[in-house]
């Protein structure tokens, strides 16, 4: 979203996403563009759900819940970020949303310029000793370094060092230490802003995963 990143993720049980800076809203779809200057389509139903999402470094995913607020669509605006998860077709560059996360613009910019510093999230191409290389969501290359007091989660499981594999999905938090990037957290299966969520997991507050919710259908041309 993305905003940090726009290419769509996966991983998800019948559902992915797509992120990126509002440009249009019609009714009840939104046409946002991402960072790599992919226009999609995101239609929306009376099933779908839609959040403002506050994103707080180090929060867990409790914490992130609290944050959510319900809006519709007529609370969203031209140039607001959201990320929107669903039933997605990349040819025709549509999703089908069964879940929006909207973040203001003011947010998405300090999300950006966070990128790198504080939090990192992509997919992991190389990995060597403690050291990891990312394709971040804005397709920048950039290595992290993990050490002992650094924790590792794939969504809620905790795992070590030795789980991760090139090609995961991952998010980290962590901060730049002699100028390189130390992460204190990394999670993987996720590739969202600063609390992870986002590409990898579109679950919302009552638990239930996209798989449990039928997206809207796009409208016929």
């Amino acid at each position: 979203m993305d905003a940090p990143g726009g290419a769509p993720a996966g991983g998800m049980a019948g559902a992915r996403g797509v992120r990126g800076a509002v440009t249009a809203i019609s009714g009840s779809t939104i046409t946002i563009k991402t960072d790599e200057g992919d226009v999609y389509q995101v239609f929306t139903s009376e099933n779908t759900r839609i959040m403002k999402q506050r994103f707080q470094q180090g929060a867990d995913r409790q914490q992130q819940a609290g944050e959510r607020q319900p809006l519709k669509v007529a609370d969203i605006h031209i140039g607001d970020t959201l990320m929107a998860g669903g039933q997605m077709d990349a040819k025709a560059k549509t999703v089908g949303a069964i879940f929006v996360a909207v973040i203001d613009a003011e947010q998405a910019k300090k999300m950006r310029e966070d990128l790198g510093k504080t939090w990192l999230a992509g997919e992991i191409t190389a990995i060597k000793d403690a050291t990891i290389t990312v394709k971040r969501i804005d397709n920048v290359s950039q290595t992290f370094n993990v050490d002992e007091n650094t924790s590792f989660k794939k969504r809620r499981d905790s795992i070590t060092m030795a789980d991760i594999q090139v090609g995961d999905r991952v998010t980290a938090q962590g901060a730049l230490k002699d100028g390189a990037f130390l992460a204190t957290t990394v999670n993987i299966g996720r590739a969202g802003g600063p609390g992870g969520e986002g590409r990898g997991n579109w679950q919302g507050n009552s638990g239930q995963g996209p798989a449990a919710q039928q997206p809207p259908t796009p409208p016929k041309q």
